[in-house]
């Protein structure tokens, strides 16, 4: 094999002496885990080193790749930019993948200096790479570079575009290690860069026992009501390197764990087990497939007519081009009371849609604009699948990910007292000047009416909260409910 490991590793400038100045002794367990983690490296040889970081420039639809000969960063931003580093870039292998991640359709995009420029971004190594490598040029300076930086694609397709990663460095001739740079929770301590959250600890403790227990396909599925919560920034790095060991049996070593400043850190390698005469595993990518496939199959079957047009029209739309006729599909649907409703009343929609248990998509109306609700659900699915501007037009291999709910709306009511605002009953309306937001209900992570009229106010672009603003003068508010259909 021409991949030789996989090491998994901190990120946090303190642990750099020359910007730490003695505060690294307070992650002692860090330090040695990190240099545990270099010295396999080293025993790897490798000619390249792929460095997969959350902290280069992010994009919400696609990793980004860097496609320079060389690429130097520094600790300018940390206070010492006499700490640098420069190294070369391998080109063959950014050709693979360039070549592989266009003919397997992976949202990517790789940039130069020249097409940098027209983001704002300068092509250099972030500090996500440079702590790992500053630990592993201590042991093994001679290698070339591959800068990878995940995006906000689900966890499946950052799996597999690991495992594309894997095939593309099969193609050439030079052994690779990969390194995913990922710290853990944020959220350890009341003292940490985030407050403390419950979730934090058990996020911490469910990655690093999995990574002891090769249990890398509880890593794929982590639910969002657990990693979100815990303020991390290494989950996505973590799985998309894991996607390099698809099929292929492992061993991996956790030198350290340790949340000395309320962040998760952690040193692990992960290398190969070709002993035996089968070192074929099983394929997780294949799995996972599978029971994407068999839980779409359960919600085309739903019994709820709104959420069944909804994905009926968003599958319809999507793979044929075409707006379903919303009669002709609730003809079909058993009677029900639901069912009448949604041909003889009108009422602003909103339909959502979520891919692995993270947003893909939503928009809808807050009055009425079309005859009726069924009429209303076909216009907002549509518009939810392809015009939301915050992301891509849902395509067909993603059909069998998503989920559907389809919220519709109850008639807005002018709020006098912010104390009858209810985050879990109520959804929000602010409006100031020509400048309008909304907020749904019972959305994860807004549980008081200050967090919610904070997030709303953001949404729409109104300054943040001012101690005198007055509902009815400056800012307006509305409340309204919601008849939920969904999961």
């Amino acid at each position: 094999m021409k991949l030789k490991g996989i090491a998994i590793a901190t990120h946090a400038p303190i642990i750099v002496p020359e910007i730490g100045r003695g505060e690294e002794n307070n992650a002692a367990a860090t330090v040695r885990g990190m240099k545990d983690m270099a010295l396999e490296v080293a025993r790897a040889k490798p000619k390249t080193i792929v460095c997969i970081t959350p902290h280069g420039p992010v994009f919400r639809d696609g990793v980004c790749v860097l496609y320079e000969t060389r690429l130097a960063g520094d600790f300018g931003a940390f206070g010492h930019p006499e700490v640098a580093m420069e190294k070369e870039c391998d080109m063959g292998l950014l050709e693979e993948l360039h070549n592989r991640f266009d003919e397997n359709d992976c949202q990517s995009i790789f940039l130069n200096r020249q097409s940098a420029a027209d983001y704002d971004i300068v092509p250099q190594l972030d500090h996500g790479c440079l702590v790992p490598l500053y630990y592993i040029d201590k042991d093994y300076p001679d290698y070339k570079i591959v800068h990878i930086t995940i995006g906000f694609l689900s966890l499946y397709e950052l799996y597999r575009m690991g495992r594309i990663l894997r095939e593309a460095i099969e193609v050439g001739d030079r052994d690779t290690v990969i390194v995913a740079s990922a710290d853990l929770s944020h959220c350890l301590k009341d003292s940490g860069p985030y407050h403390y959250n419950k979730m934090g600890p058990v996020f911490d403790g469910r990655i690093i026992q999995d990574l002891k227990d090769k249990n890398y396909y509880d890593i794929l599925t982590m639910p969002t009501d657990v990693y979100e919560p815990a303020g991390q920034c290494g989950l996505r790095p973590i799985v998309m390197a894991l996607g390099a060991t698809d099929m292929i049996k492992t061993r991996s070593q956790v030198f350290s764990y340790e949340g000395p400043f309320g962040v998760g850190y952690s040193a692990t390698w992960i290398d190969f087990d070709l002993s035996g005469g089968n070192p074929t595993n099983e394929g997780l990518l294949d799995r996972y497939e599978r029971e994407m496939d068999a839980e779409h199959a359960r919600r085309l079957a739903t019994g709820d007519p709104y959420v069944g047009l909804a994905m009926a029209t968003i599958e319809t739309w999507v793979k044929e081009g075409r707006k379903i006729a919303a009669r002709e599909y609730l003809e079909e649907c058993p009677p029900s009371q639901d069912k009448d409703g949604m041909t003889h009343q009108a009422a602003g929609v909103f339909v959502t849609i979520e891919k692995a248990g993270e947003l893909r998509g939503c928009i809808g109306t807050i009055y009425p604009v079309t005859k009726n609700i069924a009429e209303e659900i076909t216009r907002n699915a549509i518009e939810a699948a392809t015009y939301d501007p915050r992301f891509m037009p849902v395509e067909k291999p993603e059909l069998n990910q998503l989920s559907v709910s389809v919220s519709v709306m109850g008639e807005p009511e002018d709020v006098e007292d912010w104390n009858t605002l209810d985050p879990h009953r109520y959804g929000v309306i602010a409006e100031k000047g020509l400048r309008r937001g909304l907020l749904l209900p019972n959305l994860t992570g807004i549980d008081t009416i200050e967090e919610q009229i904070e997030a709303v106010k953001r949404k729409a672009g109104i300054p943040e909260y001012e101690a005198d603003d007055e509902p009815g003068e400056e800012l307006h508010l509305q409340r309204f409910e919601v008849v939920y259909h969904g999961e």
